[in-house]
């Protein structure tokens, strides 16, 4: 399930220039994350039922949490609890049973939580702020701001270094500063920081810091330290987000004031501006501000008079005109600014709470791999593989932006690792092909795209001039040339290119072509024709083609960087003028060094040549951010329906309307289930689009014709939803008016139409309509009279009868108990009912709800704090048993042996009711044997023999507890061993056993749960008579309408 997370307090800026980046988050204004209590309270405290009462605490069985007596004394404990050991106080890490939505009881391992094994308490604690904390927040969440989904802290990307010495207030060394830049988050120890500036001072490896960044505290820092890079835009810490950025929160504005407008006998200061109020938050910059007053630091304002102003500690002083006394006016330029919180970023947020976040990650980052032609990438959280997401899916985010599972993405699950496979060019109808020259045209991932670049000019490059030449009339009128400047520039020796002999009025025109080699003109060759008619007394005119510009040179590197280029322009001192990017390449790094081919020199440059070097300082890298919340089942796309008008859609699942519903007292917020992309953008519930349940969802603004859509629904784990089958109102058969409304009686009256189909819980399906009454308008609502169906009809040709489910009886698969059950049991034994519970339905049911109700249990005393409560409500319960004949008996001092054999003809051999050959019976389970025909009467023992579990009182019928098996040869009978007391009087002699022998029936039915919490008896010493007022064992689903 989730929540929508509550609003944040706009007091936004920019990243330089901070009002803030913490917030509290909050869900209908109750805390989510981190509870504080009065330790000290026993209202709080539940000593006698050892529970904790917080409102609204929205934790879950299992989830492990952190426990802060916030250095108060902790709450005493029971040192003889389970896990436990020889602690005396409530232990830090702590694991939660709900009990209901205001109380819980904490257990000190998972596995006692989900045992219903709690820590008893025994005495309060000392102080009023003790904390529960719950784990994994970064992976609760998605948080957005601005439509844009926000990266949680991330810690294993990859880089990491040392500090060369201890960090002096915000300075420290780096042992290797590659891989780190400006605003760039790092970890030493327990503190996050900011890195502010590289290269402060003199020394270029020197860092100065922003401290105690992201909700942590500064520390001590020594040499040697380890320094890890971070990526990610918040950190959630108990109930605050912290922001690795501020929020914009409106226009910023700032407001000089000289020293020299400062009046310090006044303690005001004076200031040209419209924008103070009494009232309005400034932040002062100013490196020697008036005393007493602090750089950096947050001030209110009060308005004496026009331009005339004072300074106040809060704005409850600003309001109340208590000024801050100014002992002087500072120096310089004090810069005061102002942010207008009314139009502030926008925020949205959501926690995704489930039944077991065992499955919650943080992936680590992969953008290390991207190249831009590589699509799969092994996924890993805290460097190990992990397996089960496959169909989960969570969040993926490239550049912040959500990647659309199915569409963008698939996960693949081999060998115990799981790999994430980018879609790119794999477009259904076309050839999947990928450029290693333009990477940005294979939609992948993309690193060390070059998006910054500096170069030397270098010297000796030859500019890109043309040729010259004359033309040459020979006494035949034919052409030669006589070259007058080489040109410089060519390349290509290879190509071919062209003289243009112009004018001269000849018979035939000349034409020709020239050789290059080393840049310059090599030969001119007149092969086209030298011409005919041309005269000394009209000489034409010859025009060279010019060299191809510098406009693609391959850019060179060392390292891997691959496909970038350049446009280069040779400036008249033979260097490089001006360079433009031709092509980004892909897989550079900053700081490396390039170099270009191809470019003609002079010879006259000679041991003075030097070449032009280029270094990428910038690069574009494609961010990778991911974590695994829950599964997120992919609903289909009706994107195909968006005309511009049409706001209401049905929800669908192959084509299939699916209803999403919640359970009657449910917090969950239905319309937060929901994550709905709209060109990318996450939709906000409640804002953009409304869903209150069923299978029609109403956006506000009707979605634009050619918006792309993605509907994915949170499932939580596969355990917290479950398929209800839905029991119809109204039904085929049935007869619907859609009536006139009230507010506009001119729209008539439908006649009245039959139900053809109920579509959804919200849509059904007529017979065709063309009477009166039918508009397009979508308001007002009109109201419908609906009338059951009174005689069977025919409707579409198919007899409807006027039977209907909602008259059915309602049927639940029920048995009682054969053994007593304590609080901690999660076994349970029935009479019977295997088929019952498990083998009546399509699809057959693994996992169910019961409950266990002791019908017949004394009642007195109902209603009192001293009355047990008979009835016990439990989720996820497996089952398994059979049933069959027993074929033969014998017997011991202490024992009988009992042959189980399932018959040919009954139904548990058919594969629908599971295919058994044989009972599947084990040691130490309980059976109950009926029908009986020898004997008169035994006691049944455990299966050690150490205490009676029931008595027969009729032959052999009654409840036996297996001490072990053994096969009778190679057959499909079992030989059951049982303990009994001595001087049982049993004589088995001269029976036979066998197939075709008949001595009684036997049944065993085992239900596994969690541990039950509450003891049940069950009277075993009176044969099957006694088992009569045992506590029954009912499943809470009933049995299917129909069957297949």
């Amino acid at each position: 399930m989730s929540f929508q997370l509550g609003s944040l307090n706009k007091q936004f800026n920019t990243e330089t220039e901070s009002f803030q980046r913490s917030f509290n988050l909050t869900h209908k204004g109750d805390p989510i994350f981190s509870h504080e209590f009065d330790g000290a309270s026993s209202t709080n405290i539940l000593l006698g039922s050892n529970t904790f009462v917080i409102k609204n605490h929205f934790y879950v069985t299992g989830e492990e949490l952190t426990y802060d007596a916030t250095g108060n004394t902790a709450i005493g404990i029971d040192h003889t609890s389970s896990g436990i050991g020889a602690d005396t106080s409530l232990p830090s890490s702590v694991f939660v049973i709900k009990v209901d939505e205001d109380r819980f009881r904490v257990a000190a391992s998972k596995a006692l939580a989900l045992a219903n094994d709690p820590i008893g308490l025994t005495t309060v604690g000392v102080g009023s702020t003790h904390r529960f904390t719950a784990q994994k927040l970064d992976t609760k969440c998605i948080i957005s701001v601005d439509n844009v989904i926000q990266s949680p802290l991330l810690s294993n990307t990859g880089t990491a270094t040392t500090t060369e010495n201890t960090m002096l207030n915000r300075e420290v060394r780096f042992a290797d500063i590659r891989g780190f830049s400006q605003y760039d988050l790092i970890q030493i120890g327990n503190e996050i920081l900011r890195i502010q500036v590289i290269g402060f001072g003199t020394m270029s490896n020197n860092v100065l810091l922003d401290r105690a960044w992201m909700g942590t505290f500064e520390e001590p820092h020594t040499g040697n330290a380890t320094v890890t890079l971070l990526k990610g835009d918040y950190n959630i810490r108990q109930n605050k987000i912290h922001f690795a950025d501020v929020p914009f929160g409106g226009t910023r504005q700032k407001i000089g004031v000289s020293s020299a407008s400062v009046d310090v006998g006044a303690s005001v200061f004076t200031a040209l501006t419209e924008i103070f109020d009494t009232g309005t938050q400034v932040k002062l910059r100013s490196l020697t501000p008036p005393a007493p007053l602090i750089g950096n630091r947050d001030y209110y304002i009060i308005k004496n008079a026009t331009n005339n102003f004072s300074f106040a500690e809060t704005q409850g002083d600003a309001l109340t005109g208590v000024g801050i006394t100014l002992t002087s006016t500072g120096i310089g330029t004090h810069n005061l600014l102002v942010a207008d919180v009314v139009e502030g970023s926008e925020f949205q947020g959501r926690s995704f709470i489930r039944s077991d976040y065992s499955g919650n990650f943080l992936l680590d980052d992969i953008s290390t791999g991207f190249t831009g032609i590589g699509k799969t990438f092994t996924m890993k959280s805290g460097g190990s593989n992990i397996t089960g997401i496959n169909t989960d899916f969570g969040v993926i985010l490239l550049n912040n932006t959500f990647q659309k599972p199915g569409t963008d993405y698939n996960y693949n699950e081999v060998g115990g690792a799981t790999s994430i496979t980018f879609t790119g060019n794999n477009i259904a109808g076309l050839t999947e092909t990928y450029s290693t020259s333009d990477v940005n045209a294979n939609r992948l991932p993309r690193k060390g795209i070059i998006s910054g670049l500096g170069n030397t000019q270098g010297f000796g490059y030859q500019q890109i001039k043309a040729g010259f030449g004359t033309a040459v009339v020979s006494g035949f009128g034919t052409i030669t040339v006589a070259m007058g400047y080489t040109g410089s520039g060519y390349r290509s020796a290879g190509t071919q290119f062209k003289v243009r002999v112009i004018g001269g009025s000849p018979t035939t025109a000349a034409a020709g072509t020239f050789s290059v080699q080393d840049g310059r003109i090599k030969k001119v060759f007149m092969d086209g024709t030298p011409g005919v008619g041309y005269t000394h007394t009209s000489v034409p005119l010859l025009e060279f083609d010019s060299p191809y510009g510098y406009d693609d040179i391959k850019l060179i590197s060392a390292n891997t960087g691959i496909g970038a280029s350049v446009s280069i322009k040779i400036g008249i001192g033979d260097s490089i003028s001006e360079t433009e990017i031709t092509n980004t390449g892909y897989g550079f790094t900053v700081g490396e060094q390039l170099t270009v081919a191809g470019i003609p020199t002079n010879f006259s440059a000679g041991t003075n040549f030097q070449p032009a070097t280029f270094t990428v300082t910038e690069t574009s890298d494609d961010k990778f951010s991911g974590w695994v919340l829950g599964k997120f089942q992919i609903l289909d796309d009706f994107s195909d329906e968006f005309n511009g008008s049409k706001t209401q859609f049905t929800i669908t699942e192959n084509n299939s309307p699916i209803s999403i519903e919640t359970q009657a007292g449910s917090p969950i917020s239905l319309d937060d289930v929901l994550l709905v992309f709209i060109n990318d953008v996450l939709q906000k519930p409640g804002v953009a689009y409304e869903f209150t349940g069923g299978t029609q969802i109403k956006f506000t603004e009707a979605p634009a014709l050619g918006s792309s859509l993605q509907v994915l629904f949170y499932r939580g784990t596969d355990a917290d939803i479950g398929s209800a089958e839905a029991v119809e109102t109204i039904t085929k058969g049935d007869i619907i008016t859609i009536n006139s409304p009230p507010s506009d009686r001119s729209v008539l009256t439908q006649d009245p139409r039959t139900i053809r189909e109920t579509v959804s819980r919200d849509t059904l399906q007529t017979t065709i309509y063309k009477g009166q009454g039918i508009t397009a308008a979508k308001s007002p609502l009109r109201p419908v009279t609906w009338r059951k169906q009174a005689h069977d009809k025919i409707v579409d040709g198919v007899k409807v009868s006027k039977s209907r489910g909602l008259y059915a009886g309602q049927i639940f698969p029920a048995t009682r108990i054969i053994s007593d059950v304590a609080t901690t049991d999660t076994v349970v034994y029935g009479q019977s009912g295997v088929i019952g519970f498990t083998k009546t339905e399509d699809p057959n049911t693994t996992s169910f709800g019961v409950k266990i109700v002791d019908t017949d249990k004394d009642n007195s005393g109902f209603g009192t704090t001293t009355f047990t409560n008979p009835y016990k409500s439990i989720s996820g319960v497996t089952m398994e048993g059979d049933q069959g004949v027993i074929v033969g008996i014998g017997s011991t001092t202490k024992g009988i042996q009992f042959e189980f054999s399932i018959p040919s003809n009954s139904v548990l051999r058919d594969n629908d009711f599971g295919g058994f050959t044989e009972t599947g019976i084990g040691t130490g389970d309980y059976f109950v044997v009926s029908r009986s025909n020898v004997g008169s009467g035994v006691t049944a023992r455990t299966s050690n023999g150490s205490a009676v579990i029931g008595m027969s009182t009729v032959c052999l019928d009654g409840v036996f507890q297996v001490s072990h098996i053994t096969r009778v040869g190679s057959g499909q009978t079992i030989r059951v061993h049982t303990e009994i007391s001595s001087g049982h009087g049993l004589s088995v002699t001269g029976l036979s056993s066998g197939a075709g022998n008949y001595y009684g029936a036997y049944s065993y039915a085992k239900f596994t749960t969690g541990a039950v919490g509450l003891a049940y008896t069950v009277n075993s010493l009176n044969g099957l008579t006694g088992l009569n007022t045992a506590p029954q064992i009912q499943r809470t689903t009933k049995l299917s309408l129909d069957y297949t």
